[in-house]
């Protein structure tokens, strides 16, 4: 091995051939290429590649191109990748079959790695340590190149000076927060002169593997609260301290989801949940007695509906919050009711639950307002109620909205989206005025700020932007006049090389135009030799936001097109467009995805070598649909927690989460319909079983009587009116696919990834076995939850494995431009 000027050189004998070996040189761009170095002295080829080398440097990489990171030493970059070429490690076997049979609504269903739900089982034991072991020697040679990453990465993290931390100012004290290589530090003092300043609670001193999810404060801000949660726990121990130095007592409320404080300074309400973790009840904690005393305030048996507390932003009320995936219904409690009494609160149900209907609450001078989709549209809208005429009947519309409000003494703020796009509008109670705030970047994501002083003109939002830090400004609603109080350009990043636009696809049934938003240098040749990473999610209303990832720029500095893709199942365009996405609609959520990736290809952005796509939770269902639908569209995708068995999961109301995600994604187990449209995309369900074409006639039908109903139908079985996906041919490339999990996830059960990865190795044995062609690399963390690991450092090395993997793909590929038609791709030399 040699390097030139930085950039790796491989030599590999060839003895025969007439030529003494082959030279493997890496551009700074990634691209890799091939060089036949002619005989006689092969001790001279490591000369005539620097002079080949250095040659091609001059000609194509003007300094003034060149990525800041490559300005440094890089001397190792993609080492790891190259070697890869050479020598590759074997997958594991596919572990044991044990067929189990499940017969619904006349329809059968096998599974035959079903014996995996029973975690104890050693069986399953040792295929997570062969997996484990095998995503270990696939990154054993990569270290050096994510090594190299997690650097990059790290310098990406850093900001260009230490400035000093952000306070807000509220009943005397100034707040802020300041960041150790521990986690957070929350700290105040006091607003006077030489006041010192008091640590409310530093992450350094929680016990290891804890996370600290929320901190409030009493009304008088002498009683400080945080819940903290240990890693992938979903309930969590809620610690309550007094801050006065004569009283330093705490206690601890034990399986809490929730809370808010009372304004009677001695009251917290809590949420706790049930077994499948849906909160279901409210309860009422007086600081200073026992848990056991505390008082059940409310409880919903509605096995669909979440329960959820909050209070009004003038304190006067606290608001209980049963939300199911399509209606709300909102009960209001005083929040100085004094359970010293033994009196029960009033609860108050602001309007009855319609089927349909969402509405949220807050109060005003003796006014609710309520945010609401109750129109023919379903986007959202403000109303405003008497407070003694609370009904919707009585509900009168102030203005159209979208996402959150936040009530303000004089003026009411409302966080909204346009065209998939942030909008900030202040409505003026006195004068009826409502005026936009202007935004210092268009592509991004905004959310409300602190903002714990109820009488001012001002509010705090944070703005996140995929080329800066998170940014902080402050928006003063009288003068209409904003401050940045907080923007920290990317150290050592030359923002003016790139540039953040939107196109618009398309979809296939003619009924949308899906919005696209791509991250990309300014200099973009549309040539389809573009390494390309697709992002979406497309499930529960929850936008493709447009912010800031660390993980984007080690490609983002090596050429890539970043495309985000707001497909329908997202509320980028409003309640519809979500409501277009789920259910019997779901299917568009695939189509829309794999319309923006055909678009790319056929726009001349990329090509099917170097396209690659990625998905979390259930945008790794996204991935592994559109995977078994398009495979040859995509030379690699990452999925991390995601949720690959849909069906097994909705047809056992035990596990977490099943009965309220009903209205999500259907119920199988009620409807023959539901039942086979869930299976025509699930991605366990519809991984489809090679046959040996050597196999004997004799096998291959003793073979499908084995395998008869495990869930792998074809998709031409299923009802075109249902699905109408092709069953993609045998002959074209799959996806090379990166798989990771966690065993304390409690949301997405990891085995859903374990049987996945088992399934795609037995009957797709010629890409994913253990003599295929195409990487699959399943990594399981025994002690992940299904937000990751807590640390930094452990968030950016796994990004670091992701970035090196994607790389490793695209860079092994000759890159051929593409052209793709509706049912195929043809690769043009």
């Amino acid at each position: 091995m040699s390097v030139v000027r930085g950039f790796p050189v491989m030599l590999a004998r060839v003895p025969q051939q007439r030529c003494a070996g082959l030279i493997l040189v890496q551009h700074w761009t990634g691209h890799l290429n091939f060089v036949r170095v002619p005989a006689p002295a092969f001790a001279k080829t490591v000369g005539s590649a620097r002079h080949i080398l250095t040659s091609s440097l001059r000609r194509e990489t003007p300094a003034t191109e060149c990525p800041f990171h490559w300005q440094q030493k890089r001397k190792l970059s993609l080492l790891g990748t190259l070697k890869a070429v050479f020598k590759q490690p074997t997958p594991p076997k596919p572990p044991k079959k044990i067929p189990k049979e499940t017969r619904i609504l006349g329809r059968v269903r096998v599974d035959e790695y079903d014996w995996m739900s029973d975690k104890n089982d050693p069986d399953l034991r040792d295929y997570i340590h062969a997996e484990n072991t095998y995503a270990h020697e696939y990154f054993a040679s990569e270290t050096a190149a994510i090594h190299l990453l997690n650097r990059e990465m790290r310098q990406v993290l850093r900001t260009r000076k230490i400035t000093a931390p952000l306070t807000t100012t509220v009943r005397g004290f100034e707040y802020y927060t300041k960041t150790s290589r521990h986690g957070m530090v929350y700290c105040r003092r006091r607003k006077a002169p030489m006041a010192k300043e008091e640590i409310l609670l530093d992450s350094a001193y929680l016990p290891e593997n804890c996370n600290v999810k929320k901190v409030l404060l009493s009304t008088t801000h002498y009683i400080f609260s945080y819940l903290l949660l240990e890693e992938g726990e979903e309930l969590g121990s809620l610690h309550i301290r007094n801050l006065d130095s004569g009283k330093s007592y705490e206690e601890v409320i034990d399986g809490v989801f929730n809370f808010v404080w009372g304004n009677d300074n001695r009251t917290i309400y809590y949420t706790k949940s049930t077994d499948v973790l849906r909160p279901y009840q409210v309860w009422a904690h007086r600081v200073g007695t026992p848990q056991d005393a505390d008082v059940l305030v409310f409880q919903e048996d509605d096995d669909s509906i979440f329960v959820d507390v909050g209070s009004t932003k003038d304190q006067r009320f606290v608001t209980i919050n049963g939300n199911s995936l399509s209606s709300s219904e909102v009960r209001v409690v005083d929040a100085g009711h004094d359970f010293s009494t033994g009196r029960l609160p009033e609860l108050t149900v602001i309007s009855p639950r319609a089927e349909g209907v969402e509405y949220y609450v807050d109060h005003h001078d003796d006014h609710y307002y309520i945010l609401t989709n109750d129109n023919p549209n379903k986007n959202f809208r403000v109303m405003r109620a008497n407070r003694s005429h609370s009904g919707r009947e009585s509900w009168v519309e102030l203005m159209g909205a979208k996402d959150s409000e936040k009530i303000e003494d004089n003026f009411m703020v409302i966080y909204a989206k346009r065209d998939a796009l942030p909008v900030i509008s202040c409505y003026h109670f006195e004068t009826g005025v409502i005026h936009e705030v202007p935004l210092p970047e268009q592509f991004c994501t905004i959310a409300a700020g602190v903002n714990l002083d109820y009488e001012t003109d001002s509010f705090q939002f944070t703005l996140n932007s995929p080329y800066a830090h998170e940014a902080t400004y402050e928006y003063d609603m009288a003068s209409r006049v904003m401050t940045a109080l907080r923007v920290h350009p990317i150290h050592r990043f030359d923002r003016s090389r790139y540039t953040c636009t939107r196109i618009n696809v398309d979809a296939e049934d003619g009924k949308a135009k899906i919005p696209v938003t791509l991250l990309h240098r300014k200099n973009l040749q549309l040539n389809g030799r573009n390494p390309t990473l697709m992002r979406s999610y497309g499930a529960y209303g929850v936008p493709t936001d447009i912010d800031f990832r660390v993980e984007h720029f080690p490609l983002l500095e090596r050429g890539w097109i970043i495309a985000l893709a707001h497909v329908r199942g997202g509320s980028e365009l409003g309640t519809l467009w979500y409501h277009q996405g789920k259910l019997e609609n779901k299917r568009n959520t695939f189509t829309d995805f794999i319309n923006v990736a055909e678009h790319l290809v056929k726009a001349g952005f990329t090509n099917p070598r170097r396209l690659t796509a990625s998905g979390v939770s259930a945008g790794g269902l996204l991935m592994g649909a559109v995977c078994n639908i398009r495979p040859d569209l995509f030379r690699a995708m990452v999925l991390n927690v995601p949720f690959l068995d849909p069906m097994t999961t909705m047809l056992d109301p035990m596990i977490p989460l099943t009965k309220v995600e009903f209205l999500e994604w259907g119920n199988p187990a009620e409807s023959e319909k539901m039942f086979d449209y869930m299976r025509s995309y699930a991605p366990y369900d519809t991984i489809p079983e090679y046959d040996d074409p050597q196999t004997s006639e004799h096998q291959q039908q003793d073979q499908q009587q084995t395998n008869q109903g495990t869930g792998s139908i074809s998709l031409s079985q299923v009802d075109p009116g249902l699905a109408g996906f092709p069953s993609p041919p045998f002959t074209a490339r799959r996806p090379a696919l990166m798989i990771s999990c966690g065993e304390r996830d409690q949301r997405v059960d990891y085995t859903q990834s374990t049987k996945f990865v088992a399934r795609l190795r037995s009957q797709l044995a010629p890409w994913y076995g253990a003599k295929g062609k195409e990487s699959c690399v399943l990594m399981i963390d025994e002690n992940r939850g299904h937000f990751g690991n807590g640390t930094q450092d452990e968030r950016v090395k796994n990004w670091a494995k992701e970035v090196v993997f994607l790389l490793g793909q695209v860079y092994m590929e000759d890159g051929a431009p593409t052209t793709v038609g509706s049912h195929g791709a043809r690769y043009d030399r």
